[in-house]
């Protein structure tokens, strides 16, 4: 089932001709922070990102994790999104979100920042059951802003998702909030690099359990016009015991 998903994406990815150049400076969810700026690809781009990890749990096993996504550019300011995740050891995930669920996302920019407002944007992402041990269709919106102070940009998630197929003791939804920062070094001369960092917040999936707090840092840099290359690592450092203790990833984001 999931093989059949990761070659759709991929013929997908090679099916539309475009000629787009990739910004490091643009955050993507997963590339390689959970962080995210306003700004959707630019209108007709094509963008194919994979991206591999691992995770050391505070109680279950510890996993390697693989993740592909599409990015489409539909219309002016809006973007469209297909992607799924794959663990190696499905059945210890403790999230709603599960190995081999396909999400479908989409994010609307509603304005360019100014020197007194921040650039705004929204996303809906459906979580469809296609995974191990999944069930229910899961919604999640999110709140997006950047703002920039000279080369320094500010970039603030609030999220919420409302939760199907849960269990007796989970809660039907969940929120996170993401506070980060980004920043390209060498600028002037030299700007092929950003670094990222972020603190975040999510409640737990057990209505006893206090919310999750975490921190992560990583890089963005720009092999070629049309390849980013992405690093990072973090740790939900205090929150449930079934927590994350320490999670490194590494990606490739292309344009077609």
């Amino acid at each position: 089932m999931m093989a059949r998903v990761l070659v759709t994406l991929l013929l997908v990815a090679t099916a539309v001709p475009a000629a787009h150049a990739l910004d490091h400076k643009n955050l993507d969810e997963g590339r390689p922070l959970r962080l995210e700026d306003a700004y959707p690809v630019a209108s007709g781009e094509l963008a194919l990102e994979v991206g591999a990890g691992f995770v050391v749990e505070r109680r279950s096993a510890d996993r390697g994790v693989f993740a592909a996504e599409i990015l489409y550019g539909a219309f002016p300011n809006f973007q469209v999104g297909l992607g799924t995740e794959l663990s190696t050891d499905p059945r210890e995930i403790d999230k709603p979100i599960k190995s081999g669920d396909l999400q479908l996302s989409g994010l609307y920019n509603f304005n360019q920042e100014t020197l007194s407002l921040p650039a705004l944007a929204a996303k809906l992402t459906l979580n469809f059951p296609t995974g191990v041990d999944s069930s229910g269709i899961d919604v999640e919106l999110k709140a997006i802003g950047t703002k920039s102070f000279d080369r320094l940009s500010l970039h603030l998630n609030v999220a919420y998702a409302f939760l199907s197929g849960t269990k007796a003791r989970e809660r039907d939804g969940r929120y996170a909030i993401d506070l980060g920062a980004s920043y390209p070094i060498g600028a002037p001369r030299y700007t092929r690099t950003t670094l990222v960092g972020n603190l975040f917040t999510e409640q737990s999936a057990g209505r006893d359990e206090s919310n999750a707090f975490g921190a992560e840092a990583g890089f963005r840099h720009q092999l070629t016009a049309r390849t980013v290359l992405d690093a990072g690592l973090g740790s939900e450092f205090a929150g449930p015991g079934e927590r994350s203790i320490f999670y490194v990833t590494a990606g490739l984001s292309m344009s077609f």
